[in-house]
């Protein structure tokens, strides 16, 4: 057994460190914002059922297993309904629609450079999940909803958009509009 091995059921940190490099060796090829997401619903998991703990094995191997259950659980969520995201996905060709629509969407030819970026964005800079996100609130549709379509916790969701919306700002800043030519462009006619 080796030192590594050795984990007391009340140090979190030490724990969370050891599901996180197991889960990484046990799915490989995970981006890091899934295995955050996989660490951090067998945490949950883990503690909320140290009670059923018998001491059969070590608490690692235990809490290991736990964690594996969780992911791979996700990972079946998220296939089952990866066709449904995939056609959501293939909304950005709807947005482009939107960018080179005359009808009511463009004061003048600086608005639609503007959503030419931001189609751009969507397309080229974000994951799959961060678009599927995106065009999911461009649509209305509801964070319950959305989050279950996408087989995440809705915080999970929470964070998805935050960091599309980051990467949306950047490539709007990148472009070399400022806020102000944002709102002027955007706002209201």
């Amino acid at each position: 057994m080796s030192e590594r091995d050795v984990i007391d059921p009340e140090d979190g940190e030490a724990l969370r460190a050891y599901v996180r490099r197991g889960l990484r060796k046990a799915i490989r090829g995970v981006d890091e914002a899934d295995l955050d997401d996989f660490t951090q619903d067998a945490m949950v998991r883990i503690h909320s059922r140290r009670h059923t703990f018998q001491g059969d094995s070590r608490f690692s191997t235990w809490a290991m297993a736990v964690a594996v259950r969780v992911a791979f659980s996700a990972l079946r969520q998220r296939r089952a309904r990866s066709a449904k995201v995939r056609v959501d996905s293939d909304l950005v060709e709807v947005l482009g629609d939107v960018a080179r629509d005359d009808v009511g969407l463009e004061r003048d030819s600086e608005r639609r450079r503007l959503l030419a970026v931001v189609r751009d964005a969507i397309g080229d800079q974000l994951t799959e999940r961060q678009r599927a996100a995106v065009l999911g609130e461009l649509q209305g549709v509801p964070t319950e909803a959305l989050a279950e379509s996408l087989g995440i916790p809705r915080n999970a969701l929470y964070k998805l958009h935050h960091d599309a919306r980051r990467k949306l700002k950047r490539a709007i800043l990148d472009a070399g509009y400022s806020a102000t030519d944002v709102a002027a462009v955007a706002g209201p006619e």
